[in-house]
């Protein structure tokens, strides 16, 4: 099952890139996941085969599970209502959410330094557990899940990450995947401790280019590739401080990548597998700056205007996406 471009309706031919069986990588990010939904629906709205493989952590984990739990049902519709149905949802709970009050972000901020989810929410409450959980039927998508899913958590006790397959998927899963540890208490799985996948692997790379049969790698990053300027309030500093810090295991994932590329670059007698990961094309569509300013909504507050507005983002990213690809098409055609 692929990510395949064959109908380009009235839009330039695609490169090779889309055309290729295509695996995407989903980062974590909070209501930021709203512009992958984007990006996730223009693909969807352009090509009509499934992706090679979806990996994702936190926000990204539960875009790949309502990609793969729409594709079961109904194909590329199918997908593409479960995101619609995902984030509207979303929106309409975060009406209800005092998160959205003036001053409610910087409250929370400094509660959860000296309070923890234990103690202000010691019934371990979760709306969006709640949505989830009506929302998929996971015993199916376990037994039939058309897509290869690799979903990261990060185990409290070691560290270390731990990648879930579609084979393993639960609501646990995806809670452990988006539990940001000053938020919601840990999750457990088969008697661990699970917090973020972001903290260790965001999202998965390496275990899903190398355990598929992917042609090339789609990253949607909810980072911005760079965010200039000096800052110099506080808040605004812990907030850039976390996005670095969320953003370093995908970094040292695709390091690893490209490293693993140069070596096998060195020679041409390499077994097919190994042409095809030395060989394997890599984009990367991220978010911009202007959604992390002060006035632009809190990642923690999914208002549905700011939905929207990420959504539209997230869509138009990948526009940009196909017009880059096809003129890479037509520049080796031309040759």
């Amino acid at each position: 099952m692929f990510w395949h471009v064959h109908d380009h309706r009235d839009e330039p031919e695609a490169g090779h890139f889309l055309q290729a069986p295509m695996a995407v990588a989903l980062q974590g990010g909070g209501a930021h996941g709203a512009f992958t939904w984007g990006v996730l629906d223009r693909l969807l709205d352009k090509t009509d085969l499934a992706p090679a493989a979806l990996s994702g952590a936190s926000a990204g984990a539960i875009n790949a599970v309502a990609v793969a739990w729409g594709w079961l049902n109904g194909g590329i519709d199918g997908a593409r209502q479960a995101l619609r149905e995902l984030w509207t949802a979303v929106g309409r709970m975060s009406l209800l959410s005092p998160m959205g009050l003036p001053g409610a972000g910087l409250q929370f901020d400094l509660m959860t330094r000296v309070v923890s989810p234990y103690q202000f929410n010691p019934l371990n409450l979760n709306p969006l557990r709640d949505l989830l959980a009506g929302m998929i039927d996971f015993e199916r998508l376990r037994r039939e899940s058309r897509i290869p899913l690799f979903i990261s958590a990060t185990n409290v006790a070691t560290g270390d990450q731990r990648i879930f397959r579609e084979t393993e998927m639960s609501i646990d899963v995806l809670m452990a995947s988006s539990c940001i540890p000053y938020a919601h208490q840990a999750v457990e799985i088969d008697g661990e401790p699970y917090w973020d996948g972001g903290f260790t692997s965001n999202p998965p790379i390496l275990p899903m280019v190398l355990e598929t049969d992917c042609r090339s790698l789609l990253v949607v990053k909810l980072t911005p590739d760079s965010e200039p300027g000096l800052l110099t309030a506080a808040p605004d500093i812990f907030a850039r401080l976390k996005r670095i810090l969320f953003n370093a295991p995908l970094l040292r994932e695709l390091d690893a990548l490209a490293e693993m590329q140069k070596l096998l670059g060195r020679t041409q007698l390499v077994p097919g597998d190994l042409r095809r990961l030395r060989d394997l094309p890599v984009e990367m569509v991220a978010i911009e700056q202007r959604f992390f300013g002060v006035t632009s909504g809190s990642a923690l507050n999914p208002h549905p205007d700011l939905l929207g507005h990420l959504h539209e983002a997230g869509r138009e990213a990948a526009a940009a996406l196909f017009d880059r690809a096809a003129v890479a098409g037509h520049d080796r055609r031309a040759k």
